[in-house]
């Protein structure tokens, strides 16, 4: 019974380590990347955006002059 327990207290003990591990060393880096693929993310849309724009005002100015015509 006495190797059960061993067994079980350092499992134990192994998984607390694992979870400091990942708290302190695991979390902070995936949140760090996280937030820089979002920040590209939301360049992009931006940019995507813009060019969405540009198209839609490049026919409104098209219209314009057909309509002149």
């Amino acid at each position: 019974m006495d190797k059960f327990e061993e067994i079980g207290k350092r499992l134990e003990e192994e998984l607390t380590r694992l979870r400091k591990y990942v708290d302190e060393e695991v979390a902070p880096a995936t949140e760090r990347r996280t937030a820089q693929v979002l920040r590209e993310a939301s360049e992009k849309l931006s940019e995507a955006a813009r060019k969405l724009e540009a198209r839609v005002a490049a026919r409104g100015s098209q219209t314009s002059t057909d309509a002149k015509s």
